[in-house]
C-alpha cells in the first residue's frame, strides 16, 4: 500500500448536530426504545482503504468494499448495533438478519442534509453469511469411507452490523456518516462531545506505516482423509451414476509467514491487480480478517416506483489468459464453444432464473453470455437482470437466501451436491463462496460471491479456490484451473 499522508477536512455542517441529538432523546423517551441517529456529511477523503487502516481500532468490526463498475467504495469501523450467529447456533440467519434491519431501520432517525442524495445518507448494515446453514447429518454420500474430519474457521453463521462511523466515495465526493445509538436517559452534551470525538480523530492527518515486509516460509495445501483429486475422481462416479449433475469442490491451502501478515496490504495488492473486481474485507474482531477480489455478484438490487430491480451474475466455465493477444483471443474463443464449460454455465443460469422466478420476478429476456476477463483467468459471463413488483424491498433477504448457492459454487440438485461438498471437503469454506456485502435503508445494495477469497490469523492466511466437476470433466484439468485461481491470493500474500 501506498504510505503517504493526507488531510480528510468537512464541510460545515448544515443542520445542528446538537439539534437532531435533541430530537433523537425525545423520541427514544416516547417510545421507551433506544433510537439510532444517523448523521451524515460531505467529507474530504481521497483514499478510503488508507483511512481505514489508519483509524480502525482492534477488536472492533471493520469493513471494506471497493466496486469500480458502480463507482462506489465503501469503508467503515465500530458497531453501534450488531447480530452474531455463532457457526454452531440453529437459527435462520437470514430471517435474522432481516429482523435486525426492520428493527434497527424502524427505530431510526436520519439527520436531513439538502446537499446529500438519498443513498449518501441512508443508514447501511453491512456484513456476511456463511457458506453453510448449519453441520450436515446425512451421510448418504459417504459410502466406503468416513467423511473427512473438518477444520473449522470459526466464522460466525451471520455476521451484521451498522458501523460507528463510515466514509461511502465516489468519484464525485466522499460523504460520512456518524451513527450513535441513543438512550433515553442520554445526556445531549456527552453524546455530542463522543460524536465529536468520533470527527475529530478521522480528521487529523492520515499515516499508515505497514509492518516490515513478511516472508512466506511454508504452504500446506488442506487435507483430510483423501487428497482432492480422489474426492474429484469420487464425485464424477456419482455423476455417472446419476446422483447428481454438477458439484463445485474447493482446495484450500494454509500459507505462514515469518511474521503476521497485513490485511490492507493484501488487499491492497488485490484490488490493484483486479480492478474488474469488487475488493472487500470484512473483520468481525476476532482477529480473523476475510478478504478477497470477487468477479461475481449473487444480488445487486434497488428500488424504483414500487418496484424491485435485480441482478445475478451467472459466471461459470474457466480458461486461462493467453500471453499474447492472439493467444487470448484463441483461449477465449474455445472456452465459448466448449460443450462441457457451456453446460457447466447454463446449470448456473437455470438456477438463478428458476429461483428468480420462484420468486415471482420477471427475468430480463435480453442477457447474453460473452467473457469476463481477469488478469490471470477468462470466465463465461452472463448477467442476468429482472425485476419483482413489490414495495417492501427487504424481500431481498428471500431472494438471496433462494439463490444461495446458485449452481456456480454449489451444484445440481443443489441438496445433494451441498451434503456431498459438505461430508467431504477438507475443511469448512467458512465465509468462502458466501454472501458479502451491504444494504440500506434506501432499498438499494450488493452482496458478492465470497470467491477469489482467504482468510488472514496473524501469520496465517488459508486460501480457497473451487472448480465445477460435471459429467466431462478431467480431474488433471479441474486441478490445474484452481491452481490459476490460487495465484491472485498468493500474488497478494508475496508467495509467488
Amino acid at each position: 500500500m501506498q504510505l503517504r499522508q493526507s488531510i480528510t477536512y468537512s464541510r460545515p455542517d448544515s443542520k445542528s448536530l446538537h439539534d437532531w441529538i435533541v430530537k433523537a432523546i425525545a423520541k427514544a423517551q416516547i417510545t421507551g426504545s433506544p433510537v439510532l441517529l444517523s448523521y451524515s456529511q460531505i467529507w474530504e477523503c481521497h483514499n478510503p482503504l488508507l483511512l481505514l487502516a489508519s483509524k480502525s481500532e482492534a477488536q472492533e468490526p471493520q469493513f471494506y468494499w471497493e466496486h469500480p463498475k458502480s463507482d462506489l467504495t465503501l469503508a467503515a469501523a465500530g458497531a453501534v448495533a450488531s447480530v452474531l450467529i455463532p457457526n454452531h447456533d440453529q437459527g435462520d440467519r437470514f430471517d435474522c438478519a432481516e429482523q435486525f434491519i426492520r428493527q434497527h431501520l424502524g427505530h431510526s432517525i436520519i439527520a436531513d442534509n439538502l446537499e446529500l442524495n438519498l443513498s449518501e445518507k441512508s443508514i447501511h448494515v453491512l456484513g456476511a453469511f456463511s457458506f453453510y446453514a448449519r453441520d450436515v447429518s446425512d451421510d448418504s454420500f459417504a459410502q466406503d469411507s468416513q467423511p473427512e474430519t473438518h477444520t473449522a474457521l470459526e466464522f460466525p453463521t451471520l455476521l451484521f452490523f451498522i458501523p460507528k462511523w463510515m466514509i461511502r466515495h465516489s468519484s464525485k465526493r466522499s460523504a460520512l456518516t456518524l451513527n450513535y445509538m441513543v438512550q433515553a436517559r442520554d445526556n445531549v452534551d456527552e453524546i455530542l462531545e463522543q460524536m465529536e470525538l468520533v470527527r475529530s480523530h478521522l480528521q487529523v492527518n492520515l499515516h499508515y506505516q505497514a509492518p516490515t515486509v513478511h516472508e512466506v516460509n511454508k504452504i500446506i495445501e488442506v487435507q483430510g482423509s483423501h487428497i482432492w483429486t480422489e474426492i474429484v475422481k469420487r464425485a464424477l462416479r456419482l455423476i455417472n451414476q446419476d446422483h447428481f449433475q454438477k458439484v463445485v469442490l474447493a482446495r484450500a491451502i494454509d500459507v505462514f509467514a515469518d511474521r503476521n501478515f497485513d490485511p490492507f496490504q493484501v488487499l491492497h495488492v488485490l484490488r490493484c491487480e483486479y480492478p474488474e473486481c469488487i475488493s472487500f474485507l470484512l473483520d468481525c474482531g476476532m482477529d480473523k480478517t476475510f478478504l478477497g477480489a470477487t468477479p461475481e455478484i449473487i444480488l445487486q438490487f434497488h428500488t424504483q416506483d414500487e418496484c424491485l430491480y435485480l441482478r445475478s451474475d451467472a459466471l461459470a466455465g474457466s480458461i486461462e489468459r493467453g500471453k499474447t493477444v492472439r493467444e487470448d483471443i484463441l483461449l477465449g474463443d474455445r472456452l465459448l464453444h466448449s460443450e462441457k464449460d457451456r453446460q457447466e454455465h447454463n446449470f448456473v443460469i437455470r438456477s438463478i432464473c428458476d429461483r428468480l422466478q420462484g420468486m415471482g420476478a420477471a427475468i430480463d429476456p435480453q442477457s447474453s453470455t460473452g467473457l469476463l476477463k481477469l488478469s490471470n483467468v477468462q470466465h463465461l459471463h452472463t448477467p442476468i437482470t429482472a425485476q419483482l413488483n413489490t414495495s417492501d424491498w427487504l424481500i431481498v433477504l428471500d431472494i438471496l437466501q433462494e439463490l444461495h448457492p446458485t449452481a456456480a459454487v454449489g451444484g445440481v440438485p443443489r441438496d445433494r451436491a451441498v451434503r456431498f461438498m459438505q461430508q467431504w471437503e477438507a475443511c469448512d469454506r467458512g465465509w468462502y463462496a458466501a454472501p458479502i456485502g451491504w444494504l440500506n435503508g434506501n432499498g438499494e445494495g450488493t452482496f458478492g460471491v465470497g470467491i477469489r477469497a482467504g482468510y488472514i490469523q496473524g501469520d496465517r492466511a488459508r486460501i480457497f479456490a473451487g472448480a465445477g466437476i460435471v459429467a466431462d470433466s478431467q480431474v488433471e484439468n479441474e486441478q490445474s484451473e484452481t491452481t490459476i485461481k490460487f495465484a491472485a491470493l498468493l500474488k497478494a500474500l508475496g508467495a509467488i
